[in-house]
């Protein structure tokens, strides 16, 4: 995988007598691999860097035609990696394939890693889809008929910002050894692809197409001479796709399926700009798509979002749905006692009250454990939210808490939050909450939630109101022989053991984040789940799970090293948190597992070491929140400047000046300088973004001269100072660009003062042209 374009990043870490070491980091799946080679090799770096490093290092004036430079393919030959992980925290799986003739025998589908196969339950596996020209997964399937025979479908079907493209439909017919793209190249991401269970030969495939804007190659495609043909036989418009494809489990001409309309934008926000749209819907075919019906009967008649649809394969008449609507969360009033809190030891502790609100009337303070609300007991925090549920606004309740060692009553009176225009049943990150069915009334059943059909479809009833960040999961399954037990995936795995009326989470020691399920059909105790952290198999229906950390499939954002000897490897790793490691160790067996050590939370991203204390270690998370981690005591310090009009991006740049490494900038919509290791940051700069909503996406100081910072932001500003911040200019419009586009990287030269490189990346734009820039200048030419 390391030969293709996904290797975003190429480090010299030494370059002394014979040898030349490097560090490639590939964020979109497969770990971290070094690389020592012989000198005579090392002018390959600028192939995957820049070639026009090539030109002579002492010109510093006028701008010139670089000349091509011809590299000589031994170079890479040479290049020999070695993994050195980690596989401790897994990564994304977007989807999971079992044989169910064979259990033991699954794949499962990475969001950027490829496909991996294992053969003895998951102790070990194998990639088996690594070589081709893409390896972001959205889907595969394999032949029930001739389990040799397996398609996979490129490019990622989750429209997260960090979510990557593909390049059509592959093929297997011998279990994953060799593989053929079949075609549909454009259709940029793969909802769902399915096999005609007698006829290998029949495939449909949900091409989703493009997810920064508009394109022809989306929609519901199928083939009946196993790929070498296709047709388009359900097409709404250039902006829908197909996300869903579910077929009957005895009729295979009978498939339903969900179009959807969706759309990012330049920004890397959490959710797509556009998440629902007329486009949007559910239709029916019964004769394997030469006719459709759009079915509406029962469900919500307001532009629907992402929808999920799973068969109840002991009576396929038995059919569910989780579909999102534009009303999600919507819903009148409920009561508001205005606190936040958390569980202490079966007890409701008060962390919080809001100021003026109905608890800091009554006389509740942070610290207070709620014990009973009225005649009701409370035993956990959320035992009181179920008890805050149970009222409505302007409601009088005699609540009884502990303070200290003393027991008090007081009188409260529930106040009003929100209506329609607050979505006052909105989940964690844009969901809506489950068993709200009775408290959101008859505007329910326009906000979405799990439907219910017995007659195959063509009729529906709503049955609870769960649906947990729609764009993200929309994924519904019920168990094969037992329809009393569903199973809806989140951030939590939510479990019905009722047909859906009521809905609980309570699956403890696993990930956050869950995509892909597989129920045993023959065993529903049995099952084997993938999440952003990986993949838990269970036999009790997830009493107890285990995690199976033997796959090296997480995405890094970014990488960094430090001095030590040997050096320590860290990165930022989506929704795992940043971790660190040794490069090598003493021994045979390498860098293990139990070597890496977590350093950071959330979605890691940079990891800097200071060249000159290389046990002080810098990373963050998402949205600007930075730490110091001192290596010896694991100490931390949060890094964020004062305010509150700031903003950050997803990935905030941050950098230690080559100068003087107690020197930190950041930024976000504004450049901050600390001049101790980040303490006490202030603002150096004007509002960076050229919109209201652009923020800071790189940052560079110059290692030849100190003051001279270069910043570029998501929305297309480019800034540079030359007296350390006093000054800047807007340098974006002598660039060239047709348009503005998001400021990927900036690298100043190390050779000449007014030299500097810079990528700009146009996929959020709807623009896969690259765009790479040099100005010798200062920014006045390019």
């Amino acid at each position: 995988m390391m030969a293709m374009y996904f290797c975003s990043r190429l480090l010299i870490l030494a370059r002394g007598g014979e040898q030349v070491r490097l560090f490639l980091f590939c964020p979109l799946g497969g770990g971290c691999y070094t690389h020592r080679m012989q000198s005579k090799a090392w002018l390959m770096l600028p192939l995957l860097a820049c070639a026009a490093m090539a030109q002579d290092e002492n010109k510093t004036d006028a701008p010139e035609v670089l000349a091509p430079v011809k590299f000589d393919e031994a170079w890479v030959s040479q290049m020999q990696w070695r993994s050195i992980g980690p596989a401790s925290m897994g990564g994304r799986i977007v989807d999971l394939e079992v044989l169910p003739d064979d259990p033991f025998t699954f794949y499962l589908a990475t969001a950027s890693g490829g496909l991996f196969k294992t053969t003895n339950n998951g102790t070990t596996f194998t990639p088996i889809f690594e070589k081709q020209t893409a390896v972001s997964i959205g889907d595969v399937a394999v032949s029930r008929s001739d389990p040799k025979i397996i398609w996979v479908g490129t490019g990622e079907h989750n429209a997260r910002n960090s979510v990557s493209w593909g390049d059509g439909v592959y093929k297997s017919t011998d279990a994953g050894k060799t593989w053929a793209n079949m075609g549909l190249e454009k259709s940029f991401q793969i909802g769902r692809i399915a096999i005609h269970p007698k006829n290998p030969d029949i495939v449909y495939v949900g091409a989703l197409g493009r997810l920064w804007g508009p394109n022809e190659e989306r929609g519901l495609y199928k083939t009946t001479d196993g790929g070498k043909t296709w047709k388009k036989i359900l097409h709404v418009d250039d902006k829908t796709g197909c996300v869903e494809v579910k077929m009957h489990p005895t009729k295979p001409d009978t498939l339903i399926v969900a179009m959807y309309e969706r759309e990012r934008d330049g920004f890397d926000s959490n959710d797509p700009a556009k998440r629902w749209g007329p486009g949007s819907g559910i239709y029916k075919t019964t004769d394997g798509g030469a006719n459709w019906t759009k079915l509406e009967k029962g469900l919500p008649t307001r532009p629907l979002g992402r929808v999920g649809i799973s068969f109840f394969e002991k009576n396929p008449d038995i059919v569910y749905a989780i579909i999102e609507t534009d009303k999600i969360g919507d819903g009148p009033a409920t009561a508001f006692m205005g606190i936040n809190g958390g569980n202490r030891v079966k007890e409701a502790l008060i962390q919080g009250v809001t100021k003026d609100g109905p608890s800091a009337k009554a006389g509740i303070q942070a610290g207070d454990i709620i014990l009973q609300v009225d005649e009701k007991k409370v035993e956990s925090y959320n035992g009181l939210i179920v008890a805050i549920r149970a009222h409505k606004p302007n409601d009088k309740v005699t609540m009884k808490l502990k303070r200290g060692e003393e027991e008090l009553e007081v009188e409260l009176t529930f106040g009003k939050r929100g209506g329609e225009s607050s979505r006052p049943f909105t989940s964690y990150l844009g969901g809506q909450r489950a068993n709200a069915m009775k408290e959101q009334g008859k505007v329910g059943k326009e906000t979405g939630g799990i439907y219910r059909s017995e007659d195959g479809g063509d009729t529906w009833k709503r049955i609870n109101s769960l649906n947990p960040r729609p764009f993200y999961y929309s994924q519904i399954f019920v168990d094969p022989s037992d329809d009393k037990y569903i199973y809806v995936l989140g951030i939590q795995v939510h479990t019905s053991k009722d047909g859906g009326k009521t809905f609980k989470t309570g699956v403890r020691g696993v990930h956050p984040d869950h995509h892909a399920l597989w129920i045993n059909p023959r065993d529903g105790r049995h099952l084997i789940l993938g999440c952003d952290g990986g993949l838990y198999i269970t036999h009790d229906r997830g009493a107890t799970w285990d995690f199976h950390n033997v796959m090296d499939i997480g995405q890094f954002y970014d990488v960094g090293v430090d001095t030590r000897a040997p050096y320590w490897v860290y990165g930022g790793l989506q929704d795992n948190g940043s971790w660190g490691a040794p490069n090598r160790k003493r021994g045979t067996r390498g860098t293990l597992n139990s070597d890496w050590l977590r350093i950071g939370g959330g979605d890691g991203f940079l990891c800097r070491a200071d060249p000159d204390d290389p046990y002080t270690v810098y990373c963050e998370m998402q949205g600007g929140r930075i730490w110091r981690v001192n290596m010896k005591t694991g100490a931390r310090y949060t890094l964020r400047p004062p305010g509150k009009d700031l903003k950050f991006n997803w990935k905030t740049p941050f950098v230690l000046s080559p100068h003087n490494s107690r020197i930190f900038f950041s930024a976000g919509n504004y450049v901050f300088r600390s001049l101790n290791r980040g303490a006490n940051l202030q603002r150096i700069s004007p509002k960076l973004g050229r919109t209201d909503r652009g923020t800071a996406t790189a940052l560079a100081e110059s290692p030849r001269k100190s003051g001279v910072l270069w910043a570029g932001t998501d929305d297309g500003a480019l800034w540079l100072t030359r007296d350390g911040g006093r000054e800047w200019k807007n340098l974006v419009e002598k660039v060239g660009l047709p348009k503005p586009f998001h400021v990927a990287s900036i690298e100043p030269s190390r050779f000449a003062d007014g030299r500097a490189y810079v990528a700009f990346d146009g996929h959020r734009s709807n623009s896969d042209a690259p765009h790479i820039y040099v100005t010798e200048d200062f920014g006045a030419s390019w």
